[in-house]
């Protein structure tokens, strides 16, 4: 890390500490790297506004989120792999019948359209524990795998994400977000859209959209997308290891 990145971050206090012993993340969560040599100086991109109040430092490299890499390359195979729409729950190299008309439906709706009708049709499904579903503690599921089975908090913001990169929406209007719900004192995840410029949340908890400056309870780690991740800090920031971490 460059001694001018160094600087600025010793401004962040408490939040130095946390991530020099790597960024500390919940227990469904990939590890987040202690270092990167990608950081780019800017701490978040001009359009958008930070997420619930915090200062962003950005990293392209995801290489240490497993978790994240490998979901995307199994999602990658899945699509690849599709050759027709299911025609059952047995059938196999297919693309599932509700991720086919979910897709059609949202072409030709404006974003917020968009997002509202995303959030609503994958909030249907069920929440179902990732030890139940797959016999481990950590696993974030593809798209697919969560209209096949239902998921946790992670894998409704992955399909959501999933679901609107497949109608077209940019990577770089998307995060999913790490975070602490502190009303109940658990880790959470959602996903975060800008919306002209400003992040509205897709969360499992709730049908409707909301803009993230209207939450309190939200305490971010760290967001990522297809293109990189960011390290949150100040503002509604996590500053302190907290709760159940790897």
């Amino acid at each position: 890390m460059g001694s001018t990145m160094w600087g600025r971050l010793l401004l962040a206090g408490s939040a130095l500490a946390v991530l020099a012993a790597g960024v500390a993340v919940p227990s469904f969560a990939a590890l987040t790297p202690a270092t990167d040599s990608s950081y780019e100086e800017n701490y978040s991109y001009a359009a958008h506004a930070p997420l619930f109040g915090s200062r962003e430092v950005y990293a392209q490299s995801t290489w240490n989120f497993k978790q994240w890499t490998d979901m995307l390359a199994r999602n990658d195979a899945e699509f690849r792999s599709a050759q027709h729409v299911c025609t059952s729950l047995n059938d196999t190299n297919c693309v599932p019948v509700e991720w086919q008309a979910l897709v059609d439906q949202l072409r030709g709706l404006d974003l917020r359209q968009q997002i509202a009708l995303v959030n609503q049709a994958m909030n249907r499904h069920p929440y179902v524990p990732t030890i139940q579903n797959w016999h481990q503690s950590m696993y974030w599921e593809t798209a697919f795998e969560f209209l096949r089975y239902g998921g946790q908090c992670q894998d409704y913001a992955i399909a959501k994400y999933l679901l609107l990169r497949a109608a077209g929406v940019p990577a770089d209007q998307m995060r999913m977000v790490v975070l602490r719900d502190t009303a109940i004192n658990l880790d959470h995840a959602v996903l975060a859209v800008y919306v002209d410029g400003e992040p509205q949340l897709l969360d499992n908890l709730r049908n409707d959209i909301v803009p993230a400056s209207s939450v309190s309870d939200y305490r971010p780690y760290y967001s990522i997308n297809e293109n990189g991740w960011w390290y949150h800090f100040g503002g509604q920031a996590m500053t302190r290891v907290a709760g159940n971490y790897r």
